[in-house]
């Protein structure tokens, strides 16, 4: 039985563990996020039973025991020093970034072992999209130059 109260609703950085565990109990859960910053945050009351999740946003998020996950994204994230999201384990550390491809579009190292030790305030994404964009602009300036010399 779809879960009317809960699904296709945004619950994100939401705690409800107020919320009366009947309102839960054999009921699917379709389509909401649930997603909350600090992994392994208790969002659901204790005692739900047969609760089923589909499509659903639970990053981060402890499922209870007798629930049960389809489809979504259940995930443990955490920002880390160099100011990206990487999927972390159960014990906080970190495996790989959460916008892998990217990292690797940008030459950017996927090894969590290479993280700096320092927390910076830019994202190294965004670091990295400025310092090829200045790359980009000197050669643009060069060729402009070099063109200049073309048309005598």
């Amino acid at each position: 039985m779809k879960n009317e109260k809960y699904s296709h609703k945004n619950f994100t950085d939401k705690i409800l563990t107020h919320t009366d565990p009947s309102e839960w109990n054999d009921t699917d859960v379709i389509g909401t996020c649930f997603y909350n910053q600090t992994p392994l945050t208790e969002v659901f009351p204790s005692g739900i039973k047969n609760a089923k999740f589909i499509g659903c946003n639970l990053d981060n998020i402890i499922i209870p025991d007798g629930c049960t996950v389809e489809g979504g994204c259940h995930r443990l994230i955490q920002i880390q020093n160099d100011g990206e999201d990487w999927i972390i384990d159960k014990d906080l550390k970190p495996i790989e970034p959460l916008n892998k491809i990217q990292f690797e579009k940008l030459g950017l190292s996927i090894d969590p072992k290479d993280i700096t030790n320092v927390k910076v305030n830019i994202p190294i994404t965004s670091t990295k999209y400025e310092q090829l964009a200045l790359e980009l602009e000197a050669q643009k300036a060069a060729l402009d130059e070099a063109a200049k010399g073309w048309g005598r």
